[in-house]
């Protein structure tokens, strides 16, 4: 998932959301990064929109609790879980935040790699060694792909930047999560430029808790209801709703 930053004014007005919306008695508080199609700001809707928020929703509905939602970037995600201001997420799993959260069921297995421009051959790894690849600076992708100095990485802030290269013929393949490039693709009208995709890690998004949370015991009920959404298809049905193959 691409990561943004709140812009300041949005994120008092989710605040105040927040904050308005516990007063009137969530008593659960939920955390994520800002990341179309996972999460993110409709203006004209004046709501948050995507998987998140509509995965929140359906275990509103099965568990009896009234959830709280905030976006936020993925720094303050973590400072908020270990504080235990907010009491869970569902975010990709990491064991360095083993000490601050409990895990919980496995929500969705995403996938990352490398699209290629369309045109661009792209079945097997040793395929990327003539390519150039647009990589977000910082992004841990495959610790094969990572320490591959031989590979041509052209590195970028952004998805959105990549994105623009292969559009004019400046790179030859962009690497990341998958689902997250081709949303923002469909979005910018350019899905068309995308070719051949080469998945060469999956890391899991999972239900997270904080150890620290004012509301300890709630784990065992949420973990229950993802099970019977995973049962019933409603959990894929609502991932694939948002992009998420």
């Amino acid at each position: 998932m691409e990561r943004n930053a709140v812009p300041q004014g949005l994120a008092i007005f989710l605040a105040l959301c927040l904050v308005s919306r516990v007063a009137v008695g969530a008593d659960l508080a939920f955390i994520t990064v800002e990341a179309a199609p996972w999460a993110s700001f409709d203006e004209a809707a004046k709501r948050a929109t995507g998987a998140f928020p509509d995965l929140v929703a359906e275990l509103e509905r099965r568990t009896g609790h009234s959830i709280a939602i905030a976006m936020q970037p993925y720094a303050r995600v973590e400072r908020e879980l270990e504080s235990g201001s907010h009491d869970c997420t569902i975010l990709l799993w990491s064991d360095t935040r083993a000490a601050i959260v409990e895990r919980g069921e496995d929500v969705y297995a995403m996938s990352f790699g490398i699209i290629a421009r369309s045109g661009v051959p792209l079945t097997a790894y040793e395929d990327l060694r003539p390519l150039t690849v647009s990589v977000i600076r910082g992004l841990s992708l495959d610790p094969r792909f990572d320490g591959d100095d031989g590979l041509r990485k052209d590195f970028d802030k952004d998805y959105r930047m990549g994105l623009t290269k292969i559009a004019h013929g400046r790179a030859d393949a962009i690497a990341g999560a998958l689902p997250t490039i081709v949303h923002l693709a469909r979005r910018l009208g350019i899905e068309a430029v995308l070719g051949d995709r080469l998945v060469v890690n999956r890391r899991p998004l999972a239900l997270q808790c904080s150890r620290h949370s004012r509301h300890p015991g709630t784990m065992e009920g949420l973990n229950a209801a993802l099970r019977a959404m995973r049962g019933d298809g409603s959990l894929s049905r609502i991932l694939a709703r948002h992009g998420y193959f």
